[in-house]
């Protein structure tokens, strides 16, 4: 499938999917969207151009069974890309491989053709993977910002010779927001254009200052090599919600002293090592129960707490409700 990161993207993935379980919807003049149910796989994509400059995708996409799909990128425009539920790992033709999913955003730009191999493992849980992707010019962004040019570390990514180079920070509260407020819309009419470039735009300047924020924290005391490896031990941490990690075996398998380890875990992410685990429980059981997907035990159960009783306390510490009231 040819993707260049436009609105004409729902089109060709439409075209793609040539069956009768595919329709797409005019939400109006600037926005489509597009739903399936087919072959396992279920799902929406909407794409939205704003007056802003910028391109707006929100994806929901659910499958039941392991499969790989092959994308052929043309050279786009920067891409900000927020993404939450279970891990697609993504491979390209020169070597390079991420994982698209579990609370994390990117930032890259494709510089020429490249191939993307996604591999979608096989799940039994029936959740879906969500995304935002906001695409928009590097000279755009600049006239946004006020700015003569772009942020360092964004212009790393834009000055780099690799053909897919990214960069990559964990999502926070305000990101995992907006990423709900936009993928679950309800807006309609007149109003849903106006509150989409609202979103956007508050979409682009939040990850922008925590593009800023982590540049600053983390360049005078840490070294590439420091960064690399706690975010190993980010997504190591991540991986193992229900039973984490020692800090001990953290730091092993993440290759890190246990001192550097929370040293300079505090340093790029903002907290302690599980200080962000919890909080990172705490956004995960809150989604699940908002979707109303599981009971308050059952999720408590999924996020690591044994005790319905302890997991109720953490829930009404950061958010100031019960879970109760959530579900």
């Amino acid at each position: 499938m040819q993707l260049d990161g436009s609105d004409q993207d729902v089109d060709r993935f439409a075209q793609l999917l040539q069956d009768g379980g595919v329709g797409i919807e005019l939400l109006s003049p600037f926005e489509r969207r597009m739903s399936w149910d087919l072959f396992g796989y279920s799902g929406s994509l909407s794409a939205t151009n704003l007056r802003s400059g910028i391109a707006l995708t929100a994806a929901r996409l659910r499958w039941e069974q392991s499969s790989v799909m092959v994308f052929d990128n043309s050279p786009s425009r920067l891409e900000f890309v927020l993404s939450r539920g279970a891990g697609t790992r993504v491979r390209t033709n020169e070597g390079a491989n991420y994982v698209l999913g579990s609370g994390v955003f990117h930032v890259g730009q494709v510089k020429r053709p490249v191939r993307l191999e996604c591999d979608f493992s096989e799940r039994s849980d029936g959740e879906f993977q969500e995304h935002i992707c906001l695409n928009i010019d590097g000279t755009r962004l600049n006239e946004l910002l006020g700015t003569q040019a772009l942020p360092a570390s964004i212009e790393r990514v834009v000055s780099a010779a690799a053909a897919y180079p990214r960069l990559e920070q964990p999502m926070g509260p305000e990101l995992f927001r907006l990423l709900d407020e936009i993928v679950y819309c309800d807006a309609r009419g007149i109003s849903r254009q106006i509150y989409l470039e609202a979103k956007g735009l508050e979409l682009l300047a939040v990850m922008v200052d925590r593009l800023e924020d982590a540049e600053r924290a983390a360049s005078p005391l840490l070294s590439p090599y420091d960064i690399e490896r706690l975010e190993r031990a980010r997504r190591i941490l991540l991986g193992r919600v229900e039973e984490p990690p020692s800090l001990p075996e953290l730091a092993r398998r993440a290759g890190l002293n246990e001192v550097k380890l929370k040293a300079g875990f505090k340093t790029l992410f903002g907290s302690s090592v599980y200080a962000y685990l919890r909080h990172h429980r705490m956004e995960e059981a809150h989604r699940m129960l908002s979707r109303r997907l599981y009971t308050i035990t059952e999720v408590a159960q999924r996020v690591g707490y044994a005790n319905p009783s302890k997991f109720a306390g953490a829930f009404r510490k950061q958010f100031g409700v019960n879970p109760s009231d959530v579900s």
